[in-house]
């Protein structure tokens, strides 16, 4: 099984806490954490995916497909099972529906 990797802003409150909280609830421990100001995603990002390391962002990574913003989130809610399941079955929705509510909790969550 490839490993799914999560890049998230370091420097944004709402970002890190859901990396967080999603870590925290990761109990099979099926991702990993990075930040997009790191190397790795600094690597990884380059030439035309580099709008991918942009402010403000969750990129989730999960074999070939690329899951941003609250896409990304709700993936991952959705992969972690259980009750999370629910939440996270909004990950069908298209980008324009629920990355408004994304960005309002960027802007929201201030630490």
């Amino acid at each position: 099984m490839s490993m799914n990797q999560v890049f998230y802003d370091g420097k944004n409150a709402f970002c890190r806490h859901v990396a967080e909280s999603i870590k925290k609830l990761d109990k099979k421990d099926q991702f990993r954490f990075s930040s997009l100001e790191g190397k790795k995603a600094r690597a990884l990002f380059i030439g035309n995916y580099a709008f991918l390391r942009s402010k403000k962002s969750i990129v989730f990574l999960e074999g070939e497909r690329v899951w941003v913003k609250a896409n990304a989130v709700f993936r991952l809610f959705w992969l972690l099972g259980g009750p999370w399941k629910i939440l996270g079955s909004l990950f069908v929705l298209p980008g324009f529906l629920t990355n408004p509510i994304y960005y309002l909790g960027t802007v929201l969550v201030r630490r």
